[in-house]
């Protein structure tokens, strides 16, 4: 059956996602006269819960260098401990 329904449509292209090429989101109708870069924006908003984005996981500085600091700390003590 087809239906000659007069609707927007908002398309994501870039999902950023593995399985995911696109994304198609239908306008409600009381929502129509929302100027289209709200909608846009909204769209990409809703799109990013359902499909986060994925983030490169990164080893704050702090923890990086606490763990640098550890490291000094032993070979010190290692080597007070072998020439002492």
């Amino acid at each position: 059956m087809i239906k000659g329904v007069n609707k927007r449509v908002v398309e994501i292209t870039s999902t950023d996602h593995e399985f995911f090429e696109k994304a198609v989101l239908y306008v409600r109708t009381d929502k129509s006269g929302i100027p289209a870069d709200i909608i846009n924006e909204e769209a990409r908003e809703y799109i990013g819960k359902i499909v986060p984005v994925k983030r490169k996981s990164e080893v704050s500085l702090a923890l990086k260098l606490s763990a640098a600091a550890v490291i000094v700390l032993m070979l010190l003590v290692l080597c007070l401990i072998v020439f002492l």
